[in-house]
């Protein structure tokens, strides 16, 4: 966690709009690259519990490419908020933080219920 912060570090209070913009989009990758691990870290979890015929997806790879697209808008919104309110340096650390927990929740949702499935099944996998 303290190299997560300290990728998150404000250096000054008093900053303008083109600067909290600068800070939030040079962080973006990072936060893309978080996202997509745990996204592959999740579906790996429910490929391993779905059995799947030939040629059938467990996703539909239009949801997940929308679901990234909604991610990276609700990103968005970090710096337009941080323009909004009052200037911290404080307040752009920690609405990144609680932005990338709110992802990783919805990220690794489907993974938890297909295990609550796959363990109130007898840990068989589903068809």
């Amino acid at each position: 966690m303290n190299f997560l912060n300290s990728l998150l570090y404000v250096r000054y209070e008093d900053r303008n709009a083109l600067q909290i913009i600068g800070w939030w989009e040079l962080r973006r990758p990072l936060y893309n690259i978080i996202v997509l691990v745990c996204g592959l870290l999740s579906m790996a979890v429910m490929h391993l519990l779905v059995k799947l015929g030939p040629g059938e997806d467990l996703q539909e790879p239009i949801a997940i490419v929308g679901f990234g697209f909604l991610c990276n808008l609700g990103y968005s919104l970090g710096w337009v908020t941080e323009i909004m309110n009052q200037k911290s340096q404080t307040y752009g650390p920690k609405m990144f933080k609680v932005g990338l927990y709110f992802t990783l929740f919805w990220v690794f949702l489907p993974a938890l219920i297909h295990i609550l499935l796959w363990v109130s099944r007898g840990f068989e996998r589903m068809q």
